[in-house]
């Protein structure tokens, strides 16, 4: 298994004068982090400078939608099903093929408004968002990337938006996004996506990227039909129990979007709080019961994760 910490610290003892004290503690900085892509590493590490930088940029969520508070209490909000009914593969679909699983995170998770709005009139459902120029805005040419810094291309701020699957010819460039093309997204690491590309995604922004501080604001962010992007480094049985419930097992440095939640009186008298509905990006990797009709390639987790 990758640890990112293994890389960081052959980084800096390869620049380190002889005595000189070497600090572990300190993250690392943007060349460490391409320095330490390139030399092999794949997948998720804490970018902190682009952690304060969304930080700064994105609001707390009861701060915009103080009237949320309490809106998904005692409740199960799934709004992943807006997905569901719209693309019927959704979650099971596009099983990653290189370290983009922050693309493929960050694309399911605005999915949900994406196909609520749809289905409200806001917007024309114009097909599946893609992946490829979420995962060209990482910065560096190795494999993986930083939560926060995608979510930050998508948001108000940022250089792109989404993109629905597409075959996109301009005066500028062709690019055909219409199938799953892991490369595309890997080759444009170093340089970022297109100018003219970002272009176009920047017409399809997410109106609102929000920062979650409590499992509170995530119950009602879900209840107002909101999806979650998160990278971790916990990891989780491929056998789902007979409530589609994954127990941790093992460690992944790893993004997955969270799509829903069942916070009603069954889950806490079993579980002991409220189980979340987390969706790999791995096709149909695991096994074993559902509920709510959760997609293929999804768990619940319990509240003690």
């Amino acid at each position: 298994m990758y640890n990112f910490e293994t890389f960081l610290q052959s980084v800096r003892k390869s620049k380190v004068s002889p005595g000189e004290e070497i600090n572990y503690n300190m993250g690392p900085s943007p060349n460490e982090l391409e320095e330490i892509y390139n030399s092999g590493y794949c997948g998720v590490i804490p970018d902190r400078a682009a952690y304060y930088s969304l930080r700064t940029l994105a609001p707390r969520f009861y701060n915009v939608y103080p009237e949320a508070k309490g809106r998904g209490k005692g409740k199960a909000s799934m709004p992943f099903k807006a997905a569901l009914t719209l693309d019927k593969e959704f979650g099971g679909y596009e099983s990653q093929t290189t370290g983009d699983c922050v693309s493929h995170s960050t694309r399911n998770a605005g999915m949900m408004d994406y196909c609520i709005d749809s289905l409200f009139g806001e917007t024309k459902f114009k097909g599946r968002l893609a992946t490829e120029n979420i995962y060209g805005a990482r910065g560096h040419a190795g494999q993986g990337a930083n939560c926060s810094r995608l979510a930050e291309y998508v948001s108000q701020n940022g250089d792109g938006g989404f993109l629905p699957r597409d075959n996109y010819i301009t005066d500028d460039g062709v690019v055909d996004l219409t199938v799953y093309d892991s490369q595309l997204g890997h080759l444009w690491g170093r340089r970022g996506t297109p100018g003219w590309l970002n272009k176009i995604a920047s017409e399809n922004k997410a109106l609102r990227v929000f920062s979650l501080k409590s499992v509170e604001e995530m119950i009602d962010a879900f209840a107002m039909g909101f999806g979650v992007t998160m990278c971790s480094s916990y990891g989780f049985s491929s056998t789902r129990n007979s409530d589609g419930v994954a127990d941790k097992k093992g460690t992944w440095n790893h993004a997955m979007s969270w799509c829903g939640v069942d916070d009603t009186e069954w889950a806490h008298d079993k579980y002991g709080g409220p189980i979340t509905l987390v969706q790999n990006s791995w096709g149909e990797w695991n096994s074993g019961g559902k509920i709510h009709d959760q997609p293929d390639g999804s768990f619940f987790i319990k509240p003690d994760v």
